[in-house]
């Protein structure tokens, strides 16, 4: 195991940052986009953080940064491996950033109060690691989508643990952790939900219904439900770990949700790619509603809820973020008494 080790310099926009402050003191609006400097940046996996702080990644400009939504601050930290390739970004209980680093196999993360970063490659540097989840253990988890393997990272050891996924070429994304520990994540090229339990060492795979249904997207709701998008017949699906039962949810017709995220209330959120919208399942009526991001060429790949229920998302076209503020939205009620059956089929 290979350690690198680098002091970060912020580079403090101060255009951004009157440009960023005016809009986000600015009058209350459904959705609120900030442009960032460089519109090539192509901003994804957006984060909160600790302090109203939320963290993303610049794929294309090999930096992370920073937004402070209370004073409009941008702060970016130019990532010590060139070319990087930043896919993915979690943060941890102490507030540390960890991401995955697809070109140099590597993980790393950046402490705020130190402005370090510390990059630690892999076992195996054949691997490119995608999704990455730091676990309530401490234990931070990513996925090699081209190696087929579930890595372990223990912090405070330093040492890794690899797991075969039990199906060959799975092309596994999107971790997400239940109350109980165990990790959720869908099998993209075989068309499966999977389950690792850290506690018992053991996996458990379910084939989604459908030839090819590309699912994509995990998030575990209050109720340890977890969620999930079938992208071929274009459903929001729920499954229950309990019963092993699954209920649909149509959405409207779209070119392509991408990503989900889950609030308070257990509704959930996605982002429309191409459509350049922000969609909504309210769970408790069934509902689903769409928000068109006013710029109309965002091209939203991210999306992430904030402590204050604030949506915020990553857009591409040109770059930036912003955040859709659910309570302008007002609730959703209808007297309609709704049934969705689940398709027979659904998982097996």
């Amino acid at each position: 195991m290979i350690s690198r080790r680098a002091l970060a310099s912020p580079l403090l926009i101060p255009l951004a940052v009157a440009a960023l402050a005016q809009a986000a003191w600015g009058a209350e609006e459904l959705i609120t986009e900030f442009p960032l400097p460089e519109k090539d940046a192509f901003p994804m996996a957006i984060s909160a953080g600790s302090g109203g702080g939320m963290w993303f990644l610049e794929f294309f400009i090999n930096k992370l940064a920073r937004f402070d939504a209370k004073t409009g601050a941008l702060d970016e930290f130019p990532i010590p491996s060139l070319k990087s390739e930043p896919l993915d970004l979690a943060v941890d209980q102490e507030g540390k950033v960890w991401f995955s680093e697809q070109d140099v196999a590597a993980l790393a993360v950046f402490d705020p109060k130190t402005k370090k970063f510390d990059e630690i490659l892999l076992p195996d540097t054949s691997i490119k690691p995608a999704s990455i989840l730091a676990a309530a253990s401490g234990m931070i988890w990513t996925i090699g989508w081209n190696s087929n393997m579930l890595i372990g990272y223990d912090p405070k050891t330093r040492k890794f643990i690899q797991r075969n996924i039990p199906t060959e070429r799975s092309n596994s994304y999107d971790l997400a952790e239940d109350k109980k520990g165990r990790l959720w994540f869908t099998e993209r090229a075989q068309n499966k939900l999977a389950m690792y339990d850290p506690k018992t060492d053991k996996f458990r795979e379910w084939v989604v219904g459908g030839l090819a249904q590309s699912p994509l997207g995990t998030a575990i709701d209050s109720s340890g439900g977890v969620w999930f998008l079938v992208m071929v017949d274009n459903h929001l699906v729920r499954f229950d770990p309990v019963t092993e039962k699954t209920k649909l949810y149509p959405l409207p017709k779209n070119m392509g949700a991408k990503e989900l995220a889950i609030d308070s209330r257990d509704n959930i959120w996605m982002v429309m790619t191409t459509d350049n919208k922000i969609m909504r399942l309210d769970t408790k009526s069934g509902l689903v509603s769409s928000f068109d991001i006013a710029s109309g060429e965002c091209k939203p790949n991210s999306v992430s809820v904030d402590s204050a229920g604030r949506v915020w998302f990553t857009g591409s076209s040109p770059a930036r973020i912003g955040y859709l503020n659910p309570k302008l939205i007002g609730e959703v009620k209808t007297n309609l008494n709704l049934k969705i059956k689940p398709a027979k089929g659904l998982i097996k």
